[in-house]
């Protein structure tokens, strides 16, 4: 690698100094959860502490299987009308037929919102997320981590954030994700993967009582901690990782995989960022591996 260790903070800020950044069709849809039973049939299913959320307030969350592993992340927020849950469109149809599956009794509505996001990111001073509605009858979620900071507008006024910052190329806005830390189910996970191994702990409460998944979640919090966990990482310059790779030692014995990794999109600086999991081991920040080809893997967080 070429250039002298690069940290998450300072990538960050190189990629923010640019912006900010906005688009008009950001890739998140909207499900609104209403009626009298809404938080307490969301609460049930989800990771994190809804009945908690007052209005105004949102959260990320996710939602496991029984044996704990993820299907779906979110935000989640309460407005004064009912809940939204804003999910990745890629992931949205998953995440509606979840919440049908489980809707018996309950008293309570589930409905997709209009199609149409608007999306601005700009450096954060504070981590935290809250929503609001906006004055043409759209929705407002504003959710900062890690120090970047993302609004989004969905309906309303959504088509209007594209003229309210550089534009966001899709490069920009997979590093800045990845700096983040927001995983996309089934591309920096897999099946098997668990929530605590995802990097998702703000995602799960560690008050709340019984919900899908919970049991897991409580023994690992408990007992010990996850075999495996999603790291940061940045490799040597190449092609685009798309597909899982194995990440080996200098011994050269397989002890992990890169998941996906992608080409930094500004100039100086020769190198991809991508996520892997690996082993306790082999977490800490600095620790080096390489690919199957030789090229260097060095762990960011």
């Amino acid at each position: 690698m070429t250039q002298t260790d690069p940290t998450p903070e300072i990538l960050t800020a190189e990629l923010l100094a640019s912006g900010p950044f906005a688009r008009a069709n950001a890739p998140f849809r909207l499900l609104w959860v209403r009626g009298p039973d809404a938080a307490g049939f969301l609460h049930r299913l989800c990771s994190q502490d809804v009945l908690g959320l007052g209005i105004g307030e949102a959260k990320p969350a996710a939602f496991l299987d029984s044996k704990g592993k993820l299907l779906v992340t979110c935000l989640v927020g309460r407005l004064p009308d009912g809940f939204v849950l804003e999910v990745a469109t890629a992931q949205a149809e998953r995440l509606a037929a979840l919440l049908e599956r489980y809707h018996f009794t309950e008293k309570l509505t589930i409905a997709p919102a209009a199609a149409g996001c608007g999306e601005r990111i700009a450096a954060a001073a504070v981590d935290g997320a809250s929503i609001a509605s906006d004055v043409v009858g759209g929705v407002v979620l504003r959710w900062a981590r890690r120090g970047i900071g993302h609004e989004r507008r969905h309906g309303g006024a959504a088509a209007e954030v594209g003229g309210e910052g550089a534009p966001l190329a899709e490069q920009v806005a997979e590093c800045l994700r990845l700096l983040a830390g927001i995983v996309r189910v089934g591309v920096d996970t897999e099946p098997s993967t668990l929530a605590l191994e995802a990097d998702l702990d703000d995602h799960v409460s560690t008050t709340k009582g019984c919900y899908t998944g919970q049991e897991i979640v409580a023994r690992i919090h408990t007992y010990g901690h996850v075999n495996r966990r999603l790291c940061l990482l940045v490799l040597g310059p190449g092609p685009a990782v798309e597909a899982p790779a194995p990440l080996h030692d200098e011994d050269g014995i397989a002890v992990g995989r890169v998941m996906r990794a992608v080409a930094w999109p500004l100039a100086g600086r020769e190198l991809r960022l991508g996520v892997g999991f690996l082993p306790q081991d082999f977490q800490a920040a600095g620790t080096v591996l390489q690919l199957a080809d030789g090229a260097q893997v060095v762990v960011l967080r």
